[in-house]
């Protein structure tokens, strides 16, 4: 286990032998659409934090929630950042994009990896202004609605 301290690198970079390359294969399958494989690398109850949704937790749940919510979308990280924990874990923090067929947004993922080399948790972060988060459409309406009461039916 490296103890040394974090380093900022494009993705690409990290290979097969690196302690972050899970990160790679989660990516990897994301884009494939293999959401089976992309719950394989969590621990068995690993979790998932979606941006604006309670915790998803355990590999079913998220394997069906990836199903219903990332059909079709591309995951593009651009850079990584690889934190060895003093508890044995990683954090791994990666700034990219998604592209879905209804919008494009900034993206920080935040894994969590533990000492045996699985997922213990991922943060999904948008870095959007609220301007931007509004014109992605269907979540449109229920963000508003969040922020404020009522909104959600002035879209149109």
């Amino acid at each position: 286990m490296s103890t040394q301290p974090s380093k900022r690198q494009p993705l690409a970079l990290l290979t097969s032998e690196d302690e972050a390359a899970i990160v790679c294969r989660y990516f990897s399958a994301f884009n494939r659409g293999e959401f089976d494989a992309v719950t394989a690398l969590f621990a068995e109850e690993g979790s998932l934090y979606p941006p604006f949704e309670p915790p998803i937790v355990g590999r079913d749940a998220i394997a069906v929630y990836l199903d219903r919510e990332a059909d079709g979308m591309e995951a593009s990280p651009h850079t990584v950042e690889v934190h060895p924990l003093a508890d044995s874990r990683i954090q791994v923090d990666v700034r990219g994009k998604v592209t879905a067929l209804v919008f494009n947004v900034n993206v920080a993922w935040q894994f969590m990896l533990t000492a045996s080399g699985e997922i213990e948790s991922v943060r999904v972060n948008l870095l959007a202004s609220l301007e931007e988060l509004l014109k992605i459409r269907p979540f449109a309406a229920s963000l508003s609605e969040e922020l404020v009461p009522g909104a959600g039916s002035r879209l149109d």
